[in-house]
């Protein structure tokens, strides 16, 4: 867990600190409520009921952060007492909001362009107020105890799909198979029922999200929550044996986490999950040696990509498909399709959310699906926000990564931890409102809600 160091110089005021305390409840509120419950892929039409609601989510929720941030800024700069930690992000923030910009005007849908442009600044502006109000040990032990606490509930959802539910929702669509078409929008004999009885007969495990890979993902992150945790706690086991029960309870987490990552079978994590592994056991083993030659490893990382992206491009246009099964032959097809779009529109790209009003006029005739999305995140940042929004992206990556590998080890937090009776006092609380939260919204956001039974809420 990090040490940051804060300004002892501007205590911050009395309303400001409870200011946020209510802040970070209402980003870890977003945080179970993104996790628990996920909006459809975006689609290119918003007549569709779930659809238009998915849509109305995400803007709610994406509302709720940049006005959090907003909120918090403006408090803080008008008390006084103004501190901001600088943590490479806002370089590229900047230029990516420069890239939307210049792309919203130019977007055939300008509507969807501004809804797509809100829904993608809010995790970046909500990543900046956490830098900011996450000023002691317990604050960032707590965001991390509420991730590896929402790995665990991921898990069962995990289990219930894998051991129960995914034979019962394909005994149900069998009987009546009208039932689960028609609130999404899907008429029966076309394409899309192909696709969606695809996805049923699979039995992929995604717990609450629409993929098996972001369900991965998700449990990567939990994973390593779990982890810094334990470690923490680890260090003080010898001075302090009463901590072993704690120790015992991050490992099983970590252990219930890693289960859902093998029941999800996503190829993607799994490389995540060893790559992070060694560049952990790098790190650890040869981390003064990084340190001093950072700008020329930094630089072999950037040819090794653009070397990597060259010979992907080169198979795919002599052979017409990349290596692998048929899941690979549709992504070479979105990504040909892609590069012709973007042949159109190379400086200013098609519009934030556009993607799919010009896929259906590039793709190949070979290619039957039509979709939203290229399914790769900076190709399809530099098709619809343009070479301008892409560069701002990855700023907003790899500066706080240089930033991260250069730092001098030994910063020290200048406030002190606060006593264990208030650490779990906070907990406490922040348990009980998340809790409900997520009873009182949950039940609005999911369609039938009404015919969920109580166990099932909780």
């Amino acid at each position: 867990m990090t040490k940051r160091s804060t300004n002892p110089v501007a205590p911050k005021s009395k309303g400001l600190v409870y200011l946020e305390y209510v802040l970070l409840g209402l980003c870890l509120c977003v945080i179970a409520l993104r996790t628990t419950f996920t909006e459809g892929p975006p689609m290119q039409s918003t007549t569709v009921a779930v659809n238009l609601s998915d849509n109305v989510y995400s803007l709610s929720v994406s509302a709720v952060l940049i006005f959090s941030f907003v909120l918090w800024f403006v408090c803080s700069f008008c008390s006084g007492r103004f501190s901001y930690r600088v943590t490479g992000i806002e370089i590229g923030l900047g230029i990516l909001c420069l890239g939307a910009i210049i792309a919203g005007f130019v977007a055939a849908d300008k509507r969807l362009a501004i809804t797509d442009i809100a829904v993608f600044l809010a995790p970046p502006l909500m990543a900046l107020l956490l830098v900011q109000i996450l000023d002691s040990q317990q604050k960032i032990a707590l965001v991390l105890a509420v991730i590896a606490a929402l790995g665990v509930v991921s898990a069962y959802q995990c289990a219930e799909q894998f051991f129960v539910s995914n034979q019962l929702t394909i005994e149900q669509y069998e009987q009546e198979p009208e039932m689960m078409l028609e609130p999404l929008g899907i008429e029966p004999g076309t394409f899309q029922q192909f696709l969606f009885e695809h996805r049923l007969y699979s039995r992929g495990v995604r717990g609450f999200f629409t993929t098996r890979n972001s369900a991965g993902s998700f449990a990567l992150m939990a994973l390593f929550a779990a982890i810094v945790l334990f470690a923490e706690k680890f260090k003080r086991f010898k001075s302090d044996p009463s901590v072993r029960l704690y120790l015992f309870a991050c490992a099983g987490i970590a252990a219930i986490i890693l289960c859902s990552l093998v029941l999800t079978r996503s190829k993607g994590a799994f490389v995540g999950l060893f790559c992070a592994a060694v560049v952990f056991a790098i790190a650890r083993l040869f981390g003064d040696l990084l340190k001093a030659h950072r700008k020329a490893i930094l630089i072999a990382c950037l040819l090794l990509c653009i070397g990597g992206t060259g010979v992907v491009a080169s198979y795919g246009l002599r052979h017409g498909r990349l290596p692998g099964g048929g899941s690979m032959l549709v992504r070479w097809q979105y990504w040909h399709a892609s590069a012709k779009i973007y042949a159109d529109s190379p400086l200013t790209g098609v519009g934030p959310g556009n993607f799919g009003h010009f896929y259906p006029h590039h793709k190949p005739a070979a290619a039957l699906e039509s979709v939203a999305d290229p399914h790769n995140f900076p190709l399809s940042i530099l098709i619809q926000y343009g070479p301008v929004g892409l560069v701002g992206f990855l700023l907003m990556i790899c500066i706080p990564l240089w930033k991260a590998t250069s730092s001098m080890p030994g910063a020290v937090s200048a406030k002190t931890d606060t006593p264990r009776g208030e650490s779990r006092t906070l907990a406490t609380v922040f348990l009980i409102v998340i809790s409900a939260v997520l009873l009182a919204v949950r039940p609005m956001l999911m369609h039938g809600a009404h015919a969920e039974t109580f166990d099932v809420l909780l």
